[in-house]
């Protein structure tokens, strides 16, 4: 059993948006599969927790893309268990393309879950003491991220059956394409993101309405962040934060 761990994907006409490069909701799902696949050979995958009545839960994540991959693309996710905080294991992840380049750099922060429960578990009580490369890929400390200050974009959409995972919860990636919906359609189609960081607050589930709003924090000419803001439509129950930073597409 490794402590780093590598995998292939391309990039799919499935996986590209309508400028031709990878969705990022696209690349968050390769990071996941690859996450997921490492922690199997560790036998600490949902299907080895699950009959534990434990599951993992996705709490921070924080992607940062030095330049998107194109339709076509072969690319490369190496993968380690990065560091334990407090209830969480970190796990890291580094992109490179055919050539070796340095594509994507991601950061993440997942939870042990108690299905019965819904606390968190000790993952010191799940994960063996051996589970760990002291390296980073992106150095954050995940410190609460800002909420819009008053929206300028909101737009209201239904959780769906296609949105559940198979801890019968939203998938993450899914609250960033929430997220997207609430941004300006011409920012879209222009420009890219360069780092996207999200805090996962609540769960929601099939039925459920939620109300996606964004503002903008900083407009520095072609680049531009915003502050997104995800919660239920009828109860106001915030589910997730998210900060999104674009630049001009190349």
């Amino acid at each position: 059993m490794e402590l780093v761990y590598l995998r292939s994907y391309r990039v799919a006409s499935h996986t590209a948006g309508p400028n031709g490069f990878i969705r990022p909701s696209a690349l968050l799902g390769f990071l996941e599969d690859a996450a997921g696949e490492h922690a199997a050979s560790w036998h600490l995958s949902f299907a080895d927790l699950l009959p534990r009545g434990l599951m993992w839960v996705l709490t921070r994540h924080h992607l940062r893309l030095l330049r998107a991959p194109r339709y076509g693309e072969e690319i490369r996710v190496t993968t380690w268990p990065s560091a334990r905080r407090g209830r969480a294991a970190l796990r890291d992840f580094e992109v490179t393309d055919a050539t070796g380049e340095i594509v994507a750099l991601a950061t993440t922060a997942w939870a042990v879950l108690d299905v019965a429960t819904r606390r968190t578990r000790g993952v010191d009580d799940v994960v063996p003491p051996g589970f760990i490369l002291d390296r980073r890929a992106i150095t954050d400390n995940f410190e609460p991220l800002p909420a819009p200050p008053s929206a300028e974009r909101v737009v209201t959409l239904p959780v769906m059956r296609r949105d559940l995972d198979m801890n019968r919860h939203v998938n993450h990636a899914v609250y960033l394409q929430w997220a997207l919906e609430a941004l300006p359609p011409e920012l879209m189609d222009a420009q890219l993101p360069r780092a996207v960081e999200i805090a996962f607050l609540a769960e929601a589930g099939l039925g459920d309405r939620i109300e996606s709003a964004s503002a903008t924090l900083t407009d520095a000419g072609a680049n531009r962040c915003f502050a997104h803001r995800i919660a239920l439509a009828d109860g106001g129950r915030e589910l997730a934060r998210l900060r999104t930073t674009w630049a001009p597409a190349t």
